[in-house]
């Protein structure tokens, strides 16, 4: 996974946190986002090797998503791996 751009939403809790370090440990370039930033910060604080791009989104928001997905392309060139994690859990 050395050098792939894997871009995961929901990442700061859970699988999506989880996935975020394992990733990082793997090297690969990550794009993180979630609806706060504190919290994608310190994720990205945590994790422990690879390029980390803070990506903040809101899923309801799905008019940005063409916006996003053009941002990460001029950062890293393109997408490798999109995981889409986010959602609403049921507490």
């Amino acid at each position: 996974m050395k050098n792939k751009v894997v871009w995961i939403t929901g990442a700061t809790s859970g699988i999506g946190e989880q996935l975020a370090y394992l990733y990082s440990e793997k090297e690969s370039f990550l794009v993180l986002s979630a609806r706060r930033i504190e919290e994608l910060e310190r994720v990205k604080k945590n994790c422990s090797g690879g390029e980390v791009l803070l990506l903040p989104l809101d899923l309801e928001q799905s008019s940005d998503f063409p916006d996003l997905a053009n941002k990460v392309v001029e950062h890293y060139g393109r997408i490798d791996i999109l995981i889409n994690n986010g959602g609403i859990s049921q507490r």
